[in-house]
């Protein structure tokens, strides 16, 4: 029996998934919300964080104390970064970074010494076969996801945030793998794409948030089901 985390950052975000597993609310001491269901004998601890860089890295670190779960997953929407990248594409993170952090890294200067998290190998791997025999997904990429404290939808944000490898943005995808790096836990961040972070943004990411949302759920229930 394997234990499985997973965090999104608004409750638009879980919804599907909530109903999907038919998951019961718990009422725990420093979550936001959190809730608990089933794949098959393994149990899924679903989390919402709250946006944001600090919101996540609490929520990471109380999924571990309070359930010791074996792999942590985040889902959701992001901005697109990369000129390939359409909305509704979805990004498989290969490592996070943060955007908003000195980039002379004094993250590789002092503890956790480094600066890029290197999401789980075999939950990448499990990912992509869930996309490519996906009905609802028409392209997905692997790559890396950087993570803000900030709405992404200035032109010279996006071109920083492309020059540190950055092929999306979104706000919680880098403290989440920070914290459950420094635990020692496999991990996967995976986004659909709402917006594509530009002066649009704003307008593009209402219209397409719930649907992003979704599709990403679908996803993830599809990696659960295929690891268990």
């Amino acid at each position: 029996m394997a234990r499985f985390g997973i965090i999104s950052a608004m409750p638009v975000e879980l919804e599907w998934f909530i109903k999907e597993y038919n998951a019961k609310e718990l009422n725990i001491n420093g979550f936001y919300k959190v809730y608990e269901g089933k794949e098959g004998s393994n149990e899924i601890f679903m989390a919402c964080s709250g946006i944001g860089k600090v919101n996540a890295a609490v929520c990471t670190q109380k999924l571990v104390d309070a359930f010791n779960v074996d792999c942590i997953v985040n889902m959701g929407i992001a901005g697109g970064i990369s000129k390939k990248l359409r909305t509704l594409d979805v990004v498989i993170g290969s490592e996070v970074i943060y955007h908003d952090f000195n980039p002379d890294s004094l993250l590789e200067k002092y503890f956790p010494n480094t600066r890029v998290f290197k999401c789980d190998e075999r939950l990448i791997k499990t990912a992509e076969k869930v996309c490519k025999e996906s009905a609802v997904v028409d392209n997905y990429y692997v790559g890396c996801i950087a993570s803000g404290d900030c709405f992404v939808e200035k032109s010279e944000t996006k071109e920083y945030i492309e020059s540190l490898g950055g092929i999306c943005c979104e706000m919680e995808g880098a403290a989440i793998g920070h914290t459950a790096h420094i635990n020692n836990v496999p991990f996967l961040i995976i986004r659909t794409i709402s917006d594509l972070a530009d002066e649009n943004a704003s307008i593009s990411y209402e219209e397409f948030e719930r649907r992003a949302a979704e599709q990403s759920n679908r996803i993830v229930s599809g990696i659960l089901k295929g690891l268990s």
